[in-house]
């Protein structure tokens, strides 16, 4: 019994050690990695959205376009 306290002792001292070594230095090179990541992403995406919304606009002129001259047809 006192071996499996100790052992479960000796697991959490080594567990909180290991834990305390990940000190905030490594949450700041995430930090700029993920700023960097975010950065890249977000132009990526902008990179790719700006074609499809000018796309969309351009097919929403083209089927105002054509309503317009089909009621005119029809008009006549």
């Amino acid at each position: 019994m006192k071996n499996i306290f100790r052992t479960v002792l000796a697991l959490l001292i080594l567990y909180s050690s290991l834990a305390s070594c990940s000190s905030d230095q490594d949450k700041k090179e995430n930090g700029i990695i993920e700023q960097g990541t975010d950065k890249m992403t977000n132009e990526a995406v902008k990179a790719i959205k700006t074609p499809l919304d000018q796309a969309k606009i351009a097919a929403e002129q083209e089927n105002s376009h054509i309503k317009q001259v089909e009621d005119q047809m029809q008009k006549q």
